[in-house]
């Protein structure tokens, strides 16, 4: 098996992060005047509308993640020419999901939308435009997934950076033309994130088919790869259902049971989930390749370089999350006074806390699913995760219907997560013979000694301040020297330590990797 290409890791992950910060920043700030321009229940609409579609396109995630592995994997074993196959298959494939996907929004969701939704009676009319075009965009989406996948497969992540960039700069600048036209803001905006989405696929779909020979299409069918994706695909559409469910299923259940200030709670306080998943997106977007090419050059490296980056990557996120969360989960309310302007709907504090927990337990989960996907055998493990996380939704609604608080739905999530990370260790034994002793050693045992000292300096010095804005820069500042120091000396091994330092004197040597 070729060895880990460390160095591009290293690199692609410093693309990513440029990318993030900046993407991160600017969709913040975008939250922030959004929500002061569209006011808090036209915002909680554009959630709860978000959240129908969002029910319709999950197979599009499911799809991707089935484009990402079946390329990843000619790509580790340079067969070019199936790769160019199965890029023509996964077209068509993403063309007809795209056709099927519209029509059930245009049925179904439509019945949902003019039927069940809790919507203001004054906002109706406008609420069916944001639908429309936001079920226009979703299809646009969908449409463009395999050239992304085929871009993050290759491993050019500067592309990647650059048009995600581009994106929320667009988004940034469609946000400050709703404070300059006198229509109404809640139906442009939805019209001007639509024209965005049109632009922005283009680009990829430009990009990819100059720069990668097999995205020069022409008409091809094979029946036996399309059976090869779907099948594969068609397993994870449980994992992608009980993901949404957990999500989207519950913003819906929220609004059957309050009103659209709760889904804007809810949605803002998935904004800031979103931000710190980001971070793990990116950082783990430059690995997955690597593992699914390792895998695939090599299917038997249960005990060398494959369980090593799995070890190292699972490690290396649950670190990255935590430095980040608990500033948040601390100061959780002045985060959000300072963010927001002082306009934070009620429950966004506590949605946000809890969401935060859901973040630190689920940075573990990647490079799991990432080495399990690339077996290809994930029937039996993703019918026993989905079944976990799906049971999320009748556990609160039986919750809701006993009348307790809209945050019971996070305490269940919680739990499910905890649950599902437990099956994943579990089949990882099973079909990758992980040592789960040694996953046990050298990830849970040193996480677990990071995350006590690092949460108790920046707790003492919490309570030892009022609340001012030069306290919530002390709770950051000894965060990250707490945090810091916990991570280096006692979450890191020797060889680690060592790896790490001398990436770091090489960005300051060279000026980069």
């Amino acid at each position: 098996m070729p060895p880990i290409n460390k160095s591009r890791i290293a690199k692609n992950t410093a693309l990513l992060y440029f990318r993030m910060l900046l993407i991160m920043l600017i969709t913040l700030y975008i939250t922030r005047v959004l929500l002061n321009v569209l006011g808090k229940s036209d915002y909680g609409t554009y959630e709860v509308v978000g959240t129908i579609v969002a029910m319709f396109t999950f197979l599009g995630s499911t799809m991707a993640t089935a484009a990402q592995r079946f390329f990843a994997v000619e790509l580790g074993i340079e067969n070019y020419a199936k790769l160019k196959q199965l890029f023509s298959v996964n077209v068509l494939v993403f063309i007809g999901l795209a056709i099927v996907i519209l029509i059930l929004a245009e049925t179904v969701g439509l019945w949902y939308l003019n039927n069940i939704m809790n919507i203001p009676a004054d906002r109706i009319i406008a609420t069916a435009w944001v639908y429309q075009f936001s079920v226009f965009s979703a299809v646009t989406g969908i449409v463009t997934i395999p050239y992304v996948a085929i871009i993050t497969a290759r491993e050019h992540m500067k592309a990647y950076a650059y048009l995600s960039i581009l994106e929320v700069l667009f988004k940034l600048a469609i946000v400050f033309a709703l404070l300059y036209f006198s229509l109404d803001k809640l139906i442009l905006y939805a019209l001007l994130a639509f024209l965005v989405q049109i632009l922005i696929s283009a680009t990829y779909i430009v990009y990819s088919t100059v720069k990668f020979p097999e995205c020069k299409l022409k008409y091809y069918w094979n029946k036996t790869m399309f059976k090869d994706v779907l099948n594969f695909a068609g397993w994870n559409v449980i994992g992608s259902l009980s993901m949404t469910f957990r999500s989207k299923g519950i913003d819906l259940l929220l609004n059957s049971f309050f009103d659209v200030l709760v889904n804007a709670a809810r949605g803002l306080a998935y904004r800031v989930y979103n931000a710190l998943i980001l971070f793990i997106t990116n950082f783990f977007t430059a690995i997955r390749p690597q593992i699914i090419k390792s895998y695939s050059a090599d299917n038997d490296d249960s005990s060398g370089e494959l369980m090593k980056l799995v070890f190292q990557s699972s490690k290396f996120c649950y670190y990255l999350i935590l430095i980040l969360s608990i500033p948040v989960l601390i100061e959780t309310s002045s985060i959000l006074n300072i963010w927001l302007n002082n306009n934070v709907p009620e429950y966004t504090v506590v949605f946000t806390r809890l969401i935060i927990i859901v973040a630190i337990i689920e940075s573990l989960a990647n490079p799991l699913v990432a080495s399990i996907n690339a077996t290809g055998i994930i029937k039996k493990y993703q019918i026993v995760t989905s079944t976990i996380i799906l049971m999320i939704l009748p556990v609160s609604y039986l919750f809701l219907k006993f009348g307790f608080p809209p945050q019971v739905t996070m305490y269940i999530s919680i739990v499910a997560s905890v649950l599902a990370q437990i099956c994943r260790v579990y089949y990882m034994n099973k079909l990758l013979k992980m040592n789960t002793s040694q996953y046990i050693k050298q990830v849970i045992l040193p996480i677990s000694a990071v995350t006590v000292p690092a949460f108790v300096l920046p707790a003492i010095f919490y309570i030892s301040f009022d609340e001012s804005f030069m306290r919530l820069v002390g709770v950051c500042t000894v965060t990250v020297i707490s945090s810091g120091f916990s991570i280096f000396y006692v979450g890191l091994t020797k060889s680690e330590r060592k790896g790490l330092v001398n990436i770091i004197l090489r960005i300051v040597n060279k000026g980069g990797l």
